[in-house]
């Protein structure tokens, strides 16, 4: 009788444990394409504390971002999973990316021992476009600041995407794509692929 009570105990914790074990698949994957390099820190980032979002950021880079003069040269998108789930307007969004380049171009200027007096203030400007299929809401725009690997002043063109919810989802998830290129370049080919596995 105690042998059968021990193998019933067992079993029982064996099945829980089984069933705690289990990790659900993340509502968005955002895919690597060969060559692009990745990277995936919490939401809000150390060098933008004051963000008011939780959750996290994955981020693809082109193969040639950090290479000066090269057509993919600081071309990279990235997806925020934000938990619970958030709405954003377009003057929200604005103040977010200013705060998030404004403090990405400090850290990144203090890393190399450069005076961060030299980063001109951020500018972000977005407009509200068409909504994609797969969107609650689709954004264009641009934003100004310094580029903290040249000190050279820079033009990034965005394409936001803050995405529907998935079934059974809990977050929001807002895509973003950037490039100084005009969105007619081919770069833009690739960043939508991403878009589309989401």
């Amino acid at each position: 009788m105690r042998i059968k009570l021990l193998f019933i105990c067992l079993l029982f914790i064996l099945l829980k444990c089984t069933c705690y074990s289990q990790e659900t698949a993340p509502a968005y994957t955002l895919l690597k394409p060969e060559n692009w390099h990745t990277e995936t820190f919490a939401l809000p980032p150390q060098f933008a504390a004051t963000l008011p979002v939780k959750g996290t950021e994955d981020i693809r880079f082109s193969p040639d971002w950090a290479k000066k003069r090269s057509e993919g040269y600081w071309t990279y998108a990235f997806l925020w999973i934000i938990n619970p789930k958030a709405v954003f307007t377009k003057t929200q969004l604005e103040k977010y990316m200013c705060d998030y380049y404004t403090g990405l171009i400090k850290a990144n200027l203090k890393g190399a021992k450069i005076d961060t007096a030299i980063a001109a203030p951020v500018k972000v400007k977005l407009q509200n476009t068409q909504a994609a299929e797969r969107d609650i809401q689709t954004f264009e725009g641009k934003a100004e600041m310094t580029d903290y690997m040249t000190q050279d002043p820079l033009i990034l063109n965005f394409r936001i995407h803050v995405k529907k919810a998935k079934s059974g989802s809990n977050v929001t998830a807002v895509y973003f794509e950037a490039s100084p290129q005009p969105y007619d370049h081919k770069v833009w080919v690739q960043l939508d692929e991403l878009d589309k596995s989401l």
